[in-house]
């Protein structure tokens, strides 16, 4: 029970960061239909609801994380950051599927499928991103003219 409330105010405290930056975002009118602030602002408030719920109503269970668990948070964090560096210059289907097969492979998948998996969401992601609702994504240096 304690571990779910700190991380769900830990997780709280990144969703007003992530609300109050987006919130700053400097962009010409004619950018997007939306913009770039909805998606961001909207990802925040349904993880600030899910934060408050899981504080007000924490589960039962006595679960506590072990090494094994430590370890994969602390590599998906890092993963995460390695995403964030590789997202303009590989582009968003490179990033996401090296991203997505990892995570897929650290939580049990085996490799193959974790990175077929993996090129399949960022293969139908992008196209539903770029093509379905319009939105800026980029592409990379390899699918440039994609």
């Amino acid at each position: 029970m304690l571990y779910d409330r700190i991380f769900a105010g830990a997780l709280l405290v990144l969703s007003g960061l992530i609300a109050w930056t987006a919130f700053h975002f400097d962009v010409p009118f004619q950018y997007e239909p939306l913009g770039p602030k909805a998606f961001p602002i909207i990802l925040s408030i349904m993880l600030a609801a899910c934060c408050i719920w899981l504080i007000a109503k924490p589960d039962k269970n006595a679960w506590r994380p072990n090494k094994e668990v430590l370890t994969k948070i602390i590599i998906g964090l890092v993963i995460m950051v390695v995403y964030a560096a590789l997202f303009e210059e590989a582009g968003f289907i490179i990033a996401t599927t090296i991203v997505g097969a990892i995570f897929s492979w650290l939580f049990g998948e085996k490799p193959l499928k974790a990175f077929l998996y993996a090129l399949a969401l960022s293969v139908i992601s992008y196209f539903l991103l770029a093509d379905l609702m319009e939105l800026n994504v980029p592409t990379g240096l390899l699918l440039g003219d994609l």
